[in-house]
């Protein structure tokens, strides 16, 4: 059918205000292109949702619901919204900031697992912009490191958390299709996997498998089916985190408590900032003691005490000035040697020019 053709978005190609000029990435519900406003000096992302998504009820109202919530809420850790709007085949647009970084999923792709100090930096980070939108009864459901984008070199806040086309507002909020239940099992809370009592601290469980996962390089959860990953949420206890890494305890016992099986027990996001960003300042404290003492510790050699002229040699091994030994070593004393001359007669020097030279000859070969 015709009305069911949809022409693909090329660069050049204008969506509202805004030019296309290359396509960025897809993800579960759209295709994100990197956009130039016509008039205005403003660089921007385009959302645009997928084209097999429209027959599937309420996928649009996911979109405008995301930009609604980025509208709402206003928070350095969102991406701002300039514009929402349908394209002439009725699939949603929204058009927001253009923040350039890369995502936790990324990063931990390269490096497997981080230092202690910024998986504490990270939870703080992550659950100040949970605090502002549970503050406002939203959820987020579907908290996971490709959900985070890091932004170091942004000066006012160092991520965003992104994709809230299937967050939950309120009691009565549901965009969820019948029989299905959003998130990414890996990262689901006991009660999200049921479905039933979906809350904020769905989103504080979310937050405690990624720092887990970033301490030690692997999620506490992970098998090889749905099934199998969700039994391992609903009834397995983690492995303790200080045997699969070297974070300290007081790390160790909030990623646990977040990842406690009982809702009503885990901190909320408000504690979890709290508690890691304290956690944080005494990691960067601790390092900063350790990078002035190791500054201190300079490698140029000691002072050495006034040293005495004398006829011993000190016999040092070659391998010990290369490895630094400086224990006491063998004093042995210098051989002397006087070489033997004849007796002569006096020596005198054969002319005045061999004074200057030094020359030592016999008395029977002076010049007279």
């Amino acid at each position: 059918m015709t009305s069911e053709l949809v022409a693909p978005l090329l660069p050049d190609d204008m969506v509202g205000s805004y030019r296309i000029v290359r396509e960025l990435g897809r993800g579960g519900m759209g295709t994100v292109y990197e956009v130039v406003h016509a008039v205005l000096p403003r660089r921007a992302a385009l959302k645009v949702m997928h084209a097999e998504l429209r027959r599937q009820p309420g996928m649009a109202s996911r979109m405008v619901q995301e930009a609604s919530i980025l509208e709402d809420v206003r928070h350095a850790g969102l991406v701002r919204v300039f514009e929402c709007n349908l394209l002439p085949d009725h699939r949603p647009w929204i058009a927001m900031e253009l923040v350039e970084g890369e995502t936790l999923a990324t990063r931990l792709h390269y490096a497997t697992k981080l230092p202690a100090v910024e998986v504490a930096m990270l939870m703080s980070e992550v659950a100040d912009v949970l605090a502002a939108v549970h503050a406002r009864n939203i959820i987020h459901r579907d908290l996971k490191p490709d959900n985070l984008l890091l932004t170091p070199a942004d000066a006012n806040y160092p991520l965003r958390v992104i994709d809230w086309g299937v967050a939950r507002l309120g009691a009565v909020g549901r965009l969820t299709l019948d029989g299905m239940t959003p998130g990414t099992p890996i990262y689901m809370a006991p009660e999200q996997a049921t479905g039933r009592g979906i809350g904020a601290p769905c989103d504080v469980y979310a937050l405690g498998v990624i720092a887990y996962e970033a301490l030690c390089g692997r999620p506490p959860f992970d098998g090889r089916t749905l099934a199998e990953v969700v039994c391992m949420h609903l009834a397995s206890e983690p492995a303790p985190l200080a045997e699969r890494c070297a974070a300290p305890p007081a790390l160790c016992a909030l990623v646990h408590r977040m990842l406690d099986k009982d809702a009503a027990l885990r901190p909320g996001a408000i504690e979890v900032r709290q508690l890691a960003r304290a956690i944080a300042l005494d990691l960067t404290a601790a390092l900063e003691r350790e990078h002035v003492q190791t500054r201190h510790r300079s490698p140029r050699p000691a002072l050495m005490a006034p040293q005495v002229l004398t006829d011993e040699v000190v016999i040092i091994d070659p391998e010990s000035l290369e490895n630094g030994i400086t224990e006491m070593l063998p004093i042995v004393p210098r051989p002397r040697w006087t070489p033997q001359l004849r007796d002569r007669g006096p020596i005198t020097p054969t002319s005045s020019g061999d004074e200057v030279a030094g020359e030592i000859v016999a008395p029977d070969r002076r010049r007279q």
